[in-house]
Protein backbone atom coordinates (compact mmCIF):
# COMPACT_ATOMS: atom_id res chain seq x y z
CA UNK A 1 0.00 0.00 0.00
CA UNK A 2 3.05 2.35 0.50
CA UNK A 3 4.44 1.61 -2.52
CA UNK A 4 1.51 2.47 -4.28
CA UNK A 5 0.90 5.96 -2.12
CA UNK A 6 4.58 6.51 -3.68
CA UNK A 7 3.51 6.14 -6.88
CA UNK A 8 0.27 8.18 -6.17
CA UNK A 9 2.53 10.75 -5.52
CA UNK A 10 4.87 10.31 -8.39
CA UNK A 11 1.82 11.23 -10.75
CA UNK A 12 1.08 14.38 -8.59
CA UNK A 13 -2.94 12.94 -8.89
CA UNK A 14 -4.65 15.62 -7.81
CA UNK A 15 -3.37 17.34 -11.75
CA UNK A 16 -5.07 14.59 -13.44
CA UNK A 17 -7.91 16.99 -15.04
CA UNK A 18 -4.90 18.59 -16.65
CA UNK A 19 -3.94 16.93 -19.50
CA UNK A 20 -7.65 16.10 -19.56
CA UNK A 21 -9.13 19.76 -20.05
CA UNK A 22 -6.17 20.11 -22.42
CA UNK A 23 -7.28 17.72 -24.54
CA UNK A 24 -10.89 18.30 -24.68
CA UNK A 25 -11.33 20.61 -27.52
CA UNK A 26 -9.26 19.18 -30.17
CA UNK A 27 -11.44 15.72 -29.52
CA UNK A 28 -14.45 17.43 -29.27
CA UNK A 29 -14.09 20.15 -32.08
CA UNK A 30 -13.08 17.14 -34.32
CA UNK A 31 -15.87 14.74 -33.11
CA UNK A 32 -18.43 17.83 -33.75
CA UNK A 33 -19.25 17.66 -30.09
CA UNK A 34 -20.28 14.02 -30.13
CA UNK A 35 -18.75 11.47 -27.26
CA UNK A 36 -17.12 8.57 -29.34
CA UNK A 37 -14.40 5.80 -28.58
CA UNK A 38 -11.84 8.02 -30.29
CA UNK A 39 -12.64 10.31 -27.93
CA UNK A 40 -12.33 8.62 -24.65
CA UNK A 41 -9.12 6.87 -25.77
CA UNK A 42 -7.69 10.06 -26.39
CA UNK A 43 -8.55 11.23 -23.28
CA UNK A 44 -6.73 8.44 -21.82
CA UNK A 45 -3.84 8.52 -23.94
CA UNK A 46 -3.45 12.51 -22.86
CA UNK A 47 -3.77 11.54 -18.95
CA UNK A 48 -1.50 8.83 -18.98
CA UNK A 49 1.36 10.62 -21.05
CA UNK A 50 1.20 13.21 -18.64
CA UNK A 51 1.45 10.52 -15.73
CA UNK A 52 5.07 9.59 -17.06
CA UNK A 53 5.89 12.82 -17.49
CA UNK A 54 5.68 13.71 -14.03
CA UNK A 55 7.54 10.36 -13.24
CA UNK A 56 10.52 11.31 -15.47
CA UNK A 57 10.07 14.68 -13.88
CA UNK A 58 11.03 13.29 -10.37
CA UNK A 59 13.69 10.98 -11.88
CA UNK A 60 15.92 13.38 -13.54
CA UNK A 61 15.87 16.04 -10.28
CA UNK A 62 15.89 13.22 -7.46
CA UNK A 63 18.91 14.55 -6.70
CA UNK A 64 18.29 18.08 -6.24
CA UNK A 65 14.98 16.87 -4.51
CA UNK A 66 17.08 15.66 -1.83
CA UNK A 67 17.70 19.05 -0.95
CA UNK A 68 14.71 20.99 -1.19
CA UNK A 69 11.84 18.06 -1.23
CA UNK A 70 13.41 15.07 0.58
CA UNK A 71 9.70 13.60 1.41
CA UNK A 72 9.57 13.04 -1.88
CA UNK A 73 9.29 9.36 -3.43
CA UNK A 74 12.71 9.21 -4.67
CA UNK A 75 14.85 10.92 -2.25
CA UNK A 76 12.70 9.19 0.81
CA UNK A 77 13.78 5.61 -0.74
CA UNK A 78 10.61 5.20 -0.66
CA UNK A 79 10.89 4.14 -4.55
CA UNK A 80 14.02 3.57 -5.93
CA UNK A 81 15.27 5.54 -9.43
CA UNK A 82 14.57 2.03 -11.36
CA UNK A 83 11.47 1.78 -9.82
CA UNK A 84 10.48 5.16 -11.50
CA UNK A 85 12.19 5.33 -14.83
CA UNK A 86 10.38 1.86 -15.93
CA UNK A 87 7.20 2.53 -15.39
CA UNK A 88 7.08 5.65 -17.05
CA UNK A 89 9.32 4.27 -20.25
CA UNK A 90 6.38 1.64 -20.33
CA UNK A 91 3.90 4.16 -19.96
CA UNK A 92 5.27 6.31 -22.74
CA UNK A 93 6.19 3.33 -25.02
CA UNK A 94 2.38 1.96 -24.70
CA UNK A 95 1.00 5.65 -25.45
CA UNK A 96 2.85 5.81 -28.55
CA UNK A 97 2.14 2.46 -29.44
CA UNK A 98 -1.50 3.38 -29.00
CA UNK A 99 -1.09 6.33 -31.14
CA UNK A 100 0.03 5.01 -34.23
CA UNK A 101 -2.40 2.55 -33.99
CA UNK A 102 -5.23 5.14 -33.41
CA UNK A 103 -3.90 7.39 -36.13
CA UNK A 104 -0.11 7.87 -38.31
CA UNK A 105 -0.02 11.23 -37.15
CA UNK A 106 -1.61 10.95 -33.97
CA UNK A 107 1.36 7.85 -32.81
CA UNK A 108 4.11 10.60 -34.48
CA UNK A 109 3.13 13.63 -32.58
CA UNK A 110 3.23 10.94 -29.46
CA UNK A 111 7.12 11.04 -30.28
CA UNK A 112 7.14 14.27 -30.41
CA UNK A 113 5.37 14.86 -27.23
CA UNK A 114 7.55 12.22 -25.51
CA UNK A 115 10.26 14.12 -26.51
CA UNK A 116 9.12 17.54 -25.38
CA UNK A 117 8.62 15.79 -22.05
CA UNK A 118 12.16 14.09 -22.02
CA UNK A 119 13.72 17.59 -23.17
CA UNK A 120 11.91 19.54 -20.44
CA UNK A 121 12.48 17.15 -17.58
CA UNK A 122 16.04 16.20 -18.77
CA UNK A 123 17.54 19.75 -19.64
CA UNK A 124 15.27 22.81 -20.03
CA UNK A 125 13.51 22.54 -16.40
CA UNK A 126 16.87 23.94 -15.12
CA UNK A 127 17.52 26.38 -18.21
CA UNK A 128 14.97 29.29 -17.10
CA UNK A 129 12.87 30.80 -19.87
CA UNK A 130 13.84 27.99 -21.68
CA UNK A 131 11.62 25.78 -19.65
CA UNK A 132 8.95 27.72 -19.49
CA UNK A 133 8.52 27.85 -23.60
CA UNK A 134 9.12 24.00 -23.89
CA UNK A 135 6.26 22.47 -21.02
CA UNK A 136 3.25 24.77 -22.27
CA UNK A 137 4.41 23.78 -25.84
CA UNK A 138 3.55 19.85 -24.91
CA UNK A 139 0.41 21.29 -23.39
CA UNK A 140 -0.93 23.09 -25.83
CA UNK A 141 -0.50 20.17 -28.69
CA UNK A 142 -2.36 17.81 -26.93
CA UNK A 143 -5.75 19.61 -28.70
CA UNK A 144 -3.95 19.17 -31.58
CA UNK A 145 -3.23 15.17 -30.56
CA UNK A 146 -7.07 14.86 -29.86
CA UNK A 147 -7.81 15.99 -33.09
CA UNK A 148 -5.54 13.73 -34.92
CA UNK A 149 -6.57 10.80 -33.06
CA UNK A 150 -10.39 12.01 -33.85
CA UNK A 151 -10.83 13.07 -36.79
CA UNK A 152 -6.45 12.30 -38.51
CA UNK A 153 -6.77 15.89 -39.11
CA UNK A 154 -6.85 19.13 -37.64
CA UNK A 155 -9.97 21.93 -37.78
CA UNK A 156 -9.25 25.52 -37.74
CA UNK A 157 -10.51 25.67 -34.54
CA UNK A 158 -8.50 23.69 -33.13
CA UNK A 159 -5.23 25.98 -33.97
CA UNK A 160 -7.03 28.42 -31.45
CA UNK A 161 -7.03 26.26 -28.58
CA UNK A 162 -3.49 25.66 -29.46
CA UNK A 163 -2.49 28.74 -29.07
CA UNK A 164 -4.61 29.66 -26.19
CA UNK A 165 -3.90 26.99 -24.35
CA UNK A 166 0.22 27.08 -24.59
CA UNK A 167 0.15 30.96 -24.09
CA UNK A 168 -1.97 30.71 -20.95
CA UNK A 169 0.12 27.79 -19.60
CA UNK A 170 3.46 29.63 -20.11
CA UNK A 171 1.64 32.60 -18.46
CA UNK A 172 1.07 29.79 -15.48
CA UNK A 173 4.60 27.81 -15.90
CA UNK A 174 6.63 31.65 -14.89
CA UNK A 175 3.78 31.53 -11.97
CA UNK A 176 4.32 28.32 -10.37
CA UNK A 177 8.48 29.10 -9.96
CA UNK A 178 7.40 32.11 -7.68
CA UNK A 179 6.43 29.70 -4.95
CA UNK A 180 9.59 28.36 -4.69
CA UNK A 181 11.45 31.35 -5.60
CA UNK A 182 14.15 31.44 -2.01
CA UNK A 183 14.64 27.83 -1.95
CA UNK A 184 15.78 27.88 -5.71
CA UNK A 185 18.22 30.71 -5.15
CA UNK A 186 19.97 28.89 -2.04
CA UNK A 187 20.67 25.89 -4.40
CA UNK A 188 21.11 27.38 -7.16
CA UNK A 189 18.43 26.41 -9.70
CA UNK A 190 17.45 28.32 -12.55
CA UNK A 191 14.10 29.33 -12.78
CA UNK A 192 12.51 32.32 -15.05
CA UNK A 193 12.36 34.70 -12.11
CA UNK A 194 15.79 33.70 -11.25
CA UNK A 195 17.25 34.03 -14.58
CA UNK A 196 15.16 37.17 -15.81
CA UNK A 197 14.20 39.09 -12.72
CA UNK A 198 10.94 39.14 -11.12
CA UNK A 199 9.18 42.05 -12.95
CA UNK A 200 10.68 40.90 -15.88
CA UNK A 201 9.15 37.45 -15.40
CA UNK A 202 6.32 38.76 -14.07
CA UNK A 203 5.93 41.15 -17.15
CA UNK A 204 6.16 38.17 -19.39
CA UNK A 205 4.20 36.04 -17.49
CA UNK A 206 1.14 38.73 -17.71
CA UNK A 207 2.21 39.08 -21.68
CA UNK A 208 1.61 35.47 -22.35
CA UNK A 209 -1.90 35.52 -20.46
CA UNK A 210 -3.42 37.87 -22.17
CA UNK A 211 -2.20 36.43 -25.49
CA UNK A 212 -4.26 33.27 -24.33
CA UNK A 213 -7.79 35.61 -23.82
CA UNK A 214 -7.39 37.05 -27.00
CA UNK A 215 -6.50 34.02 -29.01
CA UNK A 216 -9.17 32.11 -26.99
CA UNK A 217 -11.65 35.53 -27.54
CA UNK A 218 -10.76 35.30 -31.80
CA UNK A 219 -13.20 32.56 -32.79
CA UNK A 220 -15.83 34.79 -31.34
CA UNK A 221 -16.08 37.49 -33.91
CA UNK A 222 -13.98 35.49 -36.63
CA UNK A 223 -15.86 32.26 -36.99
CA UNK A 224 -19.20 32.98 -36.47
CA UNK A 225 -20.74 30.26 -38.41
CA UNK A 226 -18.61 27.83 -36.77
CA UNK A 227 -19.43 28.34 -32.71
CA UNK A 228 -21.47 29.07 -30.05
CA UNK A 229 -20.66 32.15 -28.74
CA UNK A 230 -21.98 31.28 -25.55
CA UNK A 231 -18.46 29.23 -24.77
CA UNK A 232 -16.73 33.00 -23.69
CA UNK A 233 -18.41 32.16 -20.25
CA UNK A 234 -15.68 29.93 -19.37
CA UNK A 235 -12.85 32.30 -21.55
CA UNK A 236 -14.22 35.03 -18.75
CA UNK A 237 -14.36 32.91 -16.01
CA UNK A 238 -11.08 31.61 -16.54
CA UNK A 239 -9.82 35.20 -17.15
CA UNK A 240 -11.36 36.03 -13.51
CA UNK A 241 -9.43 33.18 -11.61
CA UNK A 242 -6.22 34.34 -13.11
CA UNK A 243 -6.37 37.85 -12.74
CA UNK A 244 -8.23 37.75 -8.84
CA UNK A 245 -5.41 35.45 -7.57
CA UNK A 246 -2.40 37.00 -9.34
CA UNK A 247 -2.90 40.50 -8.19
CA UNK A 248 -1.36 39.94 -4.87
CA UNK A 249 1.68 38.68 -6.22
CA UNK A 250 2.18 41.69 -8.59
CA UNK A 251 1.54 43.90 -5.84
CA UNK A 252 4.08 42.24 -3.28
CA UNK A 253 5.87 39.11 -5.44
CA UNK A 254 6.54 36.80 -2.65
CA UNK A 255 6.51 33.34 -2.23
CA UNK A 256 2.81 33.04 -0.05
CA UNK A 257 1.34 35.10 -3.51
CA UNK A 258 2.82 32.99 -5.34
CA UNK A 259 1.27 30.10 -4.26
CA UNK A 260 -1.81 31.38 -3.90
CA UNK A 261 -1.62 32.72 -7.69
CA UNK A 262 -0.68 28.74 -8.92
CA UNK A 263 -3.84 27.83 -7.29
CA UNK A 264 -5.74 30.68 -9.11
CA UNK A 265 -3.75 29.47 -11.97
CA UNK A 266 -5.00 26.04 -11.66
CA UNK A 267 -8.88 26.50 -11.04
CA UNK A 268 -8.43 29.00 -14.66
CA UNK A 269 -6.84 26.25 -16.43
CA UNK A 270 -9.54 24.07 -15.43
CA UNK A 271 -12.49 26.46 -16.84
CA UNK A 272 -9.93 27.94 -19.61
CA UNK A 273 -8.05 25.05 -21.12
CA UNK A 274 -11.46 23.35 -22.09
CA UNK A 275 -13.51 26.44 -22.92
CA UNK A 276 -13.07 26.17 -26.84
CA UNK A 277 -15.25 22.83 -26.71
CA UNK A 278 -18.33 24.99 -25.78
CA UNK A 279 -18.52 25.99 -29.47
CA UNK A 280 -19.25 21.91 -30.38
CA UNK A 281 -21.43 21.45 -27.04
CA UNK A 282 -24.31 23.03 -25.28
CA UNK A 283 -23.53 25.02 -21.87
CA UNK A 284 -25.37 22.42 -19.92
CA UNK A 285 -22.43 19.40 -21.18
CA UNK A 286 -19.61 21.84 -21.01
CA UNK A 287 -21.01 22.58 -17.57
CA UNK A 288 -21.48 18.98 -16.57
CA UNK A 289 -18.13 18.02 -17.59
CA UNK A 290 -16.17 21.03 -16.42
CA UNK A 291 -17.09 21.98 -12.92
CA UNK A 292 -17.00 17.77 -11.84
CA UNK A 293 -12.98 18.45 -13.16
CA UNK A 294 -12.80 21.39 -10.80
CA UNK A 295 -14.58 20.04 -8.08
CA UNK A 296 -12.60 16.59 -8.00
CA UNK A 297 -9.41 19.01 -8.09
CA UNK A 298 -10.08 21.23 -5.34
CA UNK A 299 -10.61 18.53 -3.70
CA UNK A 300 -7.33 16.02 -4.06
CA UNK A 301 -5.34 19.50 -3.79
CA UNK A 302 -6.91 20.36 -0.12
CA UNK A 303 -6.84 16.62 1.17
CA UNK A 304 -3.96 15.08 -0.49
CA UNK A 305 -1.18 17.92 1.23
CA UNK A 306 1.09 17.03 -1.80
CA UNK A 307 2.90 20.01 -3.03
CA UNK A 308 2.38 20.44 -6.97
Amino acid sequence: MSRVKAYLELIRYPLFAIPIVATLPGVLIASEGKLTWRVVAALIIAMFGYFAGMIKNDYFHHETDALTNPDRPLPSNRLTPKQALVPASIIYALCVISGFLLSVKAGLLVMALVAISHLYNAIFKAKGILGSLTLPLGIGLLNVFGALVVSDSVPRLVWYAFGATTFYDLGTHIITTFKDISRDKQHGITTTPVQLGIRPALFLSAAATILAFVIAFLPYWLEQPLVQKYYAVWVILGLVAAVVTRIPLYLQPNEKNGYFALKGSMIGSILFFPCLMGTQVSIGVSTAIILPLLFVTMLLLRTSRQEV
